[in-house]
Formats: C-alpha cells, structure tokens, sequence
C-alpha cells in the first residue's frame, strides 16, 4: 500500500471510530468489561451507557450535568486487542471484506479502551503473533494502533491456534480483557492452552462473517479458490444437495465454536459484511451491561 493510501485509510478509521467511541461506546464499553469497585476514585461526567445508579445526585445538581462516581476498580486495566490475520478474512461479497470490517471494529474498541484509560495493547497473529505492541495509555498511543490495524493485511493460513494462547499464557502478558477478532474459519478447538487462556483472562470472540458463507445461490458452475491454501474447485450450485451440504457446514461450524466458547465462559458475538455493525455490538454491551448489573445487584 503506498504511503499516502495507508495514512488517508488511517485517517478515515480514526475520524469515524472517534466519533463512535465519544458519542455511543464509551459508556457502554466501560459498564460492559468493567468490575464495580467499592473504594470511590472520583466523579467525572455521564456518557451513554453508564450505570445510572452510579450518577452522583448531588454534584450533578451543582453542576447542572450528569456525573458519575467512578470506582477505584475503574483506574488500570490491561486490554489486548487481537486481530486475525490469516487469509480467510480477505473476502467480502457486500459492502467490505471481512477483515476491513474487524479493522473497523478494531479501532473502534481500542479508541474506546482509550477513552477508559486502559492499558491497551495490540497484537496481530495467525496462528502465532507476527506483530505486537506493547500496552501503553494516552491518546498517542491509540493512534499508533489504529495505524497499525489501518496497515496489517491478511494472507497465509492457521493449522492451530495453540501458538496464540501459549503467548496470552506467557508472563509477559497481565491478566487482561482480551478481545479476539477473527472468523470461523479459525481452528478454534478445546486444548489446555485455550482453557487456561480463558481462565486466566477476560475474552470475548468478535466472529466477522459474510452471507455467502452461509449460502450460495443456484448460479450455475462457479470456480471457487480457497483464500489460504489456494486450492481451486469447480462446483455445481445447480446441485440442491450441493447447496445443502454447503449449508450444513456452515452452521456446524458456528454451532461448535458456540459450544466450545459457552463451555469455556467465552462471550462471543458474529457481525456480517451484509450488515452495520453499531447496532450488533451496541446490543452486545447493552445485554453484558445488563447482565453484569443482575451479578453485583
């Protein structure tokens, strides 16, 4: 990508995730990861999402503004950022691939980390991690990882993810919110790894998917090419078991990964690049919000 294609690419993500983060996450990002410390930090002002039962009545009186108290709990937080960079993401049959699409969401999350004044750090992996950065705060900081996410391309492919959780396992790396974004076709499969990255961290899967992954119409013969190991077949889609067949994978494969995640108190989340996303994820948080309120209440 030439320099000034990746910078305009960097702006874009930057201008649009900032407006998101200030105006409608970053509420809501904080009431959805965030425990409920009882030794009071201080106030500061309402944004969409908060925990009403958090506003401070009285400074807000005075200020004639919402505030809320916010909890000692609240101050430093490690959040790792995890983007798939395999080749399976670099397809898209709507409005983007699947990857520009978790690139979005992406900065999106570590704006609003930022916003939280978490320790945000970024790691692009396939089946190990190729790229890492460190976590840091302040809003420098932010803007490399959205340059970073603005300039990683996918390709290659993944055989096991074990290499990934074996570096969340590592020393090096705090307990921490870790959201990993990614597809299906990740080889997402119950190891020790996995189990005692799941114990050991707060997760939540981000899956991006595309329509055409669910079902393809009856167009004819069509020459497909897997997108990591090249390999190329001609199908007939006028077969009805063809199509079914296609189907049925599609839904095995979400319906294990659902089982494996719920079994290992993994959230998870699909988002598609036939849709808009801010509604799905707005959704998400507002329902782990909600949850989160019933355990402390």
């Amino acid at each position: 990508m030439e320099l000034e294609e990746l910078l305009s690419r960097a702006r874009r993500l930057e201008l649009k995730s900032r407006f998101l983060a200030r105006s409608q996450y970053s509420g809501l990002f904080r009431s959805a990861f965030r425990g409920q410390g009882m030794e009071f930090a201080e106030v500061r002002e309402y944004a969409e999402g908060d925990d009403v039962r958090l506003i401070d009545w009285n400074v807000s009186a005075r200020h004639q503004s919402l505030y809320v108290k916010r909890m000692g709990e609240e101050r430093e937080r490690n959040f790792l950022l995890i983007l798939d960079t395999s080749g399976s993401l670099n397809f898209g049959s709507v409005r983007c691939t699947k990857f520009d699409l978790l690139v979005e969401i992406g900065a999106l999350l570590a704006l609003s980390g930022y916003l939280a004044k978490d320790r945000v750090s970024l790691a692009l992996a396939r089946s190990g991690v190729d790229w890492f950065v460190p976590a840091a705060k302040g809003w420098n900081h932010a803007a490399r990882l959205i340059r970073e996410l603005a300039s990683a391309r996918p390709g290659g492919s993944v055989a096991s993810l074990d290499p990934l959780w074996s570096f969340v396992n590592s020393p090096g790396i705090p307990r921490s919110l870790i959201v990993f974004l990614t597809d299906y076709q990740a080889p997402l499969q119950a190891s020790q790894s996995f189990a005692s990255a799941a114990r050991k961290h707060e997760m939540v899967v981000v899956f991006a998917s595309d329509p055409r992954e669910r079902n393809i119409p009856d167009v004819g013969r069509v020459r497909l090419r897997h997108p990591e190991t090249d390999l190329v077949r001609v199908v007939s889609t006028h077969s009805a078991a063809v199509r079914r067949e296609y189907e049925a994978n599609a839904e095995n494969a979400r319906a294990a990964a659902a089982r494996l995640l719920r079994g290992a108190g993994v959230d998870w989340l699909e988002v598609s690049t036939g849709t808009k996303y801010e509604f799905v994820l707005r959704r998400f948080l507002e329902n782990r919000s909600r949850r989160r309120a019933r355990l402390r209440g």
